[in-house]
């Protein structure tokens, strides 16, 4: 049960960006304090200290002239020694006892009486200058110790030659020391913890104010972008980090309103064009059902009178244009139906180099004997694909006649196959003056055509035949002149991904 607590609680932490900088925060500045006030406390004791040191030296020093010009001047008895040595005790809290040693290290004399004849010479040894020790047997307590001379009673005389007769041990009590530490200690404590709770409430507020509430206000800007209201503005005008992110995002929404325009301006045009290729489509049922036939029956008519007319060459001529025009309306209708209703393709392994020399030869046969080059570049390891080898032929024948029209007075024509990292490209290139910069967009789009005889869908079929393969068709045209047709078609060796 506490486990399951815990670790609810730690996930809803890890969910709270401000538990996550407080908490480390408030650790941090726990810390820093904590180590500030022990730095504070020991240097503090150690100052102390060694005041009480200096203090006791100095103390010490005094008492052992007084005690000096007792003994000088009055000659006094162990008893009143031992008095003396009492009365000066009392005077100052941290002075354990008073004693005089012997040269043995005895205690000959004592404010405590219990220590009179005790052996206490364990701190240091014996010298003839001031010594600043540990008592030995009372880790509590320190001792100064001053030699004692045997001086004549003479206050200038101040020689250090003098025989020692004894030395004088004054011990303190480090209470002190440690009663100003607890003192600091609580003095820092209580300052310290109203300043940490200062320090977190002002991080947690500055951490509202300048991290979550900008950071909420961005997150709420997310959500009504993604609800679809690509109308909002994130940035508030901060020039940290938080404004340039939200300038950013402004940005980014900018980018996606002006895609979402050019998206929707194009769907509305290919919905516009979807539709007029459904009025085509039905337009072009009814118009072969209701033109067809009438225009089969008019070509035989034409046919015969032709056969039967036995008139003047100006005659012969109209029979001959008017065969034309029917051919040409003919033509027109079964384009109209093939763009319409295209046939569905029966996908299979095509070698595409084969079926470019199909192209060759055909296109051979009906360049008219112009002085037209046809350069072929066939790639000979080319992967078959799977698609219809009489609508890629119908493609390609096509952009091979327009290349040969494009051409006036003699030139190229360049069939290149090639194999790309995402199946196979088709070139077709001519040496003809290019598509003008004018009508580049509208190459590809039906009904449109800059021939007189045109009917302005081969381009169209071909696109769309290309696409039903799964490829794409391109063109450019070079700075030196000349159009090159790319058919982009994809290798597979799954006639199903093609089929779908």
């Amino acid at each position: 049960m506490g486990g399951g607590f815990l670790e609810s609680a730690w996930r809803r932490l890890q969910r709270s960006l401000r538990a996550r900088i407080l908490i480390p925060t408030g650790f941090l500045f726990a810390i820093v304090l904590a180590v500030m006030g022990v730095g504070a406390v020991q240097l503090h004791g150690s100052d102390v200290a060694r005041h009480q040191k200096e203090k006791a030296e100095l103390f010490s020093q005094i008492v052992a002239n007084g005690l000096t010009s007792l003994m000088l001047d009055h000659g006094p008895q162990p008893s009143e020694v031992n008095e003396f040595l009492a009365i000066v005790a009392s005077h100052r809290a941290e002075i354990h006892s008073i004693n005089l040693l012997r040269s043995n290290g005895m205690v000959s004399h004592s404010s405590l009486p219990q220590l009179i004849g005790s052996n206490e010479e364990s701190g240091a040894p014996l010298g003839a200058s001031v010594a600043t020790y540990d008592v030995a047997s009372d880790p509590s307590l320190y001792a100064v110790r001053q030699p004692l001379r045997n001086q004549p009673s003479c206050s200038a005389c101040h020689s250090t030659n003098f025989p020692i007769i004894g030395w004088l041990e004054v011990r303190f009590d480090r209470g002190l020391v440690r009663v100003e530490k607890n003192r600091l200690a609580a003095t820092m404590m209580a300052t310290a913890l109203p300043a940490f709770f200062v320090l977190v409430v002002m991080t947690g507020w500055l951490l509202r104010r300048e991290v979550i509430r900008p950071l909420h206000g961005l997150v709420s800007t997310m959500q009504k972008a993604r609800s679809g209201d690509l109308a909002v503005i994130a940035d508030t005008g901060r020039s940290d980090e938080l404004g340039i992110a939200a300038r950013g995002f402004d940005a980014t929404l900018r980018a996606l309103r002006e895609a979402q325009v050019e998206v929707e301006s194009f769907y509305r045009e290919r919905m516009l064009q979807a539709d007029r290729f459904a009025t085509v489509g039905e337009l072009a049922t009814g118009l072969a059902h209701e033109i067809k036939n009438p225009l089969a029956g008019l070509s035989g008519a034409l046919e015969v009178l032709a056969e039967d007319l036995r008139g003047t060459q100006e005659q012969r001529e109209v029979i001959f244009e008017m065969q034309h025009q029917v051919s040409r309306l003919a033509r027109i209708m079964e384009s109209l139906l093939n763009f319409a209703r295209p046939p569905q393709a029966l996908m299979r392994p095509t070698d595409l180099n084969a079926t470019l020399q199909n192209v060759i030869f055909l296109v051979e046969q009906q360049r008219n004997r112009a002085p037209i080059e046809i350069r072929t570049e066939l790639c000979p390891n080319l992967s078959p694909v799977m698609a219809d080898s009489a609508q890629l032929e119908q493609v390609f024948l096509n952009l091979c006649l327009n290349g040969v029209q494009a051409i006036v007075g003699g030139g190229t024509l360049t069939i290149r196959s090639k194999a790309t990292e995402a199946g196979t490209t088709i070139e077709i290139e001519d040496s003809g003056p290019g598509i003008p910069p004018e009508i580049r967009p509208s190459v590809f789009r039906p009904f449109f055509t800059t021939k007189r005889n045109g009917s302005g869908l081969g381009l169209a079929i071909s696109a769309r035949i290309v696409a039903d393969h799964g490829g794409h068709i391109d063109f450019q045209c070079p700075e030196t002149g000349g159009t090159v047709f790319f058919v982009h078609l994809r290798t597979s060796s799954d006639p199903k991904e093609h089929a779908a």
